[in-house]
């Protein structure tokens, strides 16, 4: 008698237990209590009895390893409300599925937070098809009670989703945008492609007086990211990342070793020293090459001076992002931009030309030095994430994982935040 009452369900009495041992299956018999009032499954409204009933049999948390499964009669009765014949309301049967419990639901989608869906499969002994509905329809309920935090710095990243496009998609629409709160550290929001459309959903869906309460968003150097902050924040400071502006210096210093490779005397002792193998050297800052590497390019620069000078333009920009403010920066642009002018550097002209351009927004990085590392590792994770299940076709699926991984959509931080 004292093991029937660890089984408890609302409106319903343990009647017995049955085991099946060799099958490893256990069955938990319910009955009805008659003085209990049904409601409506659909509206929650009282109804009326006497209108049949039809047997139900729903898996349960397993014991001892074996499957365990809940057998009752569920009741129906007429809704005046519906103005139908509705089954009853039962708290104890998931959302997500008629045949699971709310306890098992739970569980499959608890486990599905730290692990794939097919490892979690082969746990239960489920299908991949069953807990991953599950996985899904819960995180979509999760979804609807999820409200974005309030944030004060934000930086802003894309990642790499799919290969295929469909027709009509550019290559913009292969990507997802994914927006991290600097503060707390975790993922926010995530929006599809990486439009300017995909930055303004993240501004509407928390509103302008939210938008109008952020102070810093970090981005790449994307125009439709900046388009979006200045029409939906205008009052946020915008703020480069600085990775992103020395990967396009890295690529015009490279273009900029290929044309004066190709100017050198062929078979010659400087043709030889500057040839592609050698590329990332040039671009590697002093301090961080190896002593071989360090009497490679000494031994190159004291046969060329444009080469020397190559590597002085390169140093000085790597100085650029320590300096303590934008004048001595600017001091510093400048002088890059002269040398380049000086020395005819076609690839690194053109970079500096549109670098200073936009000197108003490079500047504010020495007022908010912050950058989309942040982002750039949870790019990271995402990609593991993505490996882990072997790609995801459906990309809202995509989404809501990446949410549930890094962000809030799960049952540790649910509850913290009160939705």
């Amino acid at each position: 008698m004292r093991l029937l009452r660890v089984f408890r369900f609302a409106k319903y009495r343990t009647q017995d237990i049955k085991e099946f041992l060799s099958k490893k299956l256990i069955e938990v018999h319910l009955e009805r209590n008659p003085k209990t009032k049904m409601n409506c499954r659909r509206c929650g409204s009282l109804m009326k009895s006497g209108h049949g009933s039809y047997p139900m049999r729903i898996q349960h948390m397993p014991i001892f390893m074996n499957h365990c499964y809940l057998v009752f009669r569920r009741h129906k009765g007429w809704c005046s409300s519906c103005k139908a014949v509705r089954s009853e309301q039962l708290d104890f049967i998931s959302e997500e599925s008629p045949h699971k419990s709310v306890e098992y639901s739970w569980w499959i989608g608890r486990l599905c937070e730290i692990s794939p869906v097919h490892e979690v499969a082969n746990l239960m002994r489920e299908s991949s098809a069953t807990a991953w509905r599950l996985d899904y329809k819960r995180m979509k309920r999760m979804l609807g009670k999820y409200k974005i935090p309030k944030v004060r710095r934000i930086c802003v990243d894309e990642v790499y989703a799919r290969r295929k496009k469909k027709k009509g998609e550019t290559r913009d629409d292969l990507f997802l945008t994914v927006i991290c709160d600097l503060d707390t550290r975790r993922v926010i929001w995530v929006s599809s492609s990486r439009r300017k459309e995909a930055l303004d959903e993240f501004f509407l869906i928390i509103g302008k007086k939210a938008s109008e309460e952020i102070d810093v968003v970090a981005t790449d150097l994307h125009e439709g990211y900046g388009a979006s902050i200045r029409e939906h924040c205008p009052q946020a400071t915008h703020v480069w990342d600085r990775f992103h502006i020395m990967q396009i210096f890295d690529d015009a210093v490279n273009e900029t070793r290929k044309d004066l490779h190709s100017s050198l005397e062929k078979g010659s002792e400087e043709q030889r020293l500057s040839r592609g193998k050698f590329r990332f050297t040039f671009i590697k800052k002093k301090s961080k090459r190896s002593y071989e590497e360090a009497l490679h390019i000494d031994a190159l620069v004291r046969e060329n001076e444009y080469f020397l000078k190559l590597e002085l333009i390169k140093e000085s920009m790597h100085e650029f992002f320590n300096c303590r403010s934008a004048e001595a920066a600017k001091k510093i642009l400048d002088n890059i931009g002269l040398w380049c002018w000086q020395c005819q550097f076609k690839p690194l002209m053109k970079w500096y030309y549109n670098l200073n351009a936009s000197w108003k927004t490079l500047k504010n990085y020495f007022c908010h030095r912050v950058t989309t590392a942040l982002s750039e590792g949870m790019n990271n994770v995402i990609k593991t994430l993505k490996r882990s299940g072997y790609g995801y076709r459906n990309m809202h699926y995509f989404k809501l994982k990446i949410l549930q991984r890094c962000g809030y959509l799960n049952s540790k931080y649910m509850e913290n935040l009160q939705i």
